[in-house]
């Protein structure tokens, strides 16, 4: 009698299609979390620090499916924004050179940063990751800068210094000069960290002062608590805000009396000869013409990145 043999392609068929049906809540579930196309994603739920000013560099969106850099860049500042520290999203099917643009914005340190300004402060991030797959698949991990430790002790304070400069009948430019006052008064620029920095070791330091708890809690800033500070201050007053950087130095942008202004409280602030404390106001609320007149070397900046200042 003659025996039956089966093609070896058919055994095989026959093998893939019953780990197939084995496995198929696995498969179901791989692809419905890897495959843009199949994915559906909520927007991400808002903390106590989420701000709703729109600019014109990155905006709110609940688009999460991507289509160019623009929807990265406000996707990346939504999570940021929201106070998330994990989120998941995908590149549209069409979307060709996703991953490539999403390699290239997670390694623009500069763009990342400028994005990082435009958040609350307790939002913002110390470490940001953002890695991909081949299916489309995005996911942003956030290392936040400030703990919760940090901010309850930190809006502790503010409640503190509120209740003793900031009257009701106070013009908003009154307010921020009663903040911008108060920290300089109570605060002496951090020289030795500073120095440490421009060597290359900011590994042992004495004082947070790169963050708001140094000029609110400890006394000692650099110009990053300074604006860190001075922007939680106006958060709290609703006023549109958001810290320029450069390479060297940052500082605040506020829109006020229909015109966004500078605001440098580290440049307020300066460092004297006999360790004297001295209040200035040469950059309080001033213009983007004014301020390059007086320094346009600490002060210079990509208006490409800040087009509120133009």
């Amino acid at each position: 009698m003659k025996k039956h043999r089966f093609p070896v392609s058919t055994i095989i068929l026959l093998i893939l299609l019953v780990v197939c049906f084995m496995y198929r809540t696995e498969i179901v579930t791989f692809v419905m979390s890897n495959v843009s196309e199949y994915t559906e994603v909520a927007k991400p739920s808002n903390n106590d620090y989420t701000n709703d000013f729109q600019f014109e560099l990155v905006q709110t969106t609940d688009n999460f499916h991507v289509n160019n850099e623009k929807d990265i860049m406000n996707v990346i500042y939504t999570v940021l924004n929201s106070g998330q520290t994990n989120f998941t999203f995908y590149c549209s099917k069409d979307y060709k050179n996703c991953n490539n643009d999403l390699k290239a914005i997670s390694e623009n340190q500069t763009l990342l940063s400028v994005i990082n300004n435009m958040i609350s402060p307790y939002n913002s991030y110390e470490k940001l990751y953002i890695t991909t797959n081949t299916y489309g698949k995005a996911t942003i991990d956030i290392d936040k800068l400030y703990s919760e430790d940090d901010i309850n002790k930190i809006n502790a304070k503010i409640d503190a210094i509120e209740n003793e400069i900031i009257k009701d009948d106070m013009s908003e430019e009154e307010k921020i000069r009663a903040y911008h006052d108060y920290v300089i008064n109570n605060s002496l620029y951090d020289e030795e960290r500073a120095t440490q920095i421009e060597q290359g070791n900011d590994e042992n330091f004495q004082y947070n002062s790169h963050k708001a708890n140094g000029p609110l809690l400890e006394g000692m800033a650099l110009c990053s608590g300074y604006s860190d500070a001075m922007k939680l201050f106006l958060d709290r007053l609703n006023i549109p805000n958001y810290k320029i950087s450069n390479a060297n130095h940052i500082w605040n942008l506020i829109y006020i009396n229909n015109q966004w202004l500078h605001l440098d409280l580290t440049w307020d602030d300066p460092v004297t000869s006999n360790g004297s404390n001295v209040l200035l106001h040469k950059f309080f609320l001033i213009t983007t013409d004014e301020l390059h007149n007086l320094d346009n070397n600490s002060h210079n900046f990509n208006q490409e990145y800040y087009p509120e200042t133009k």
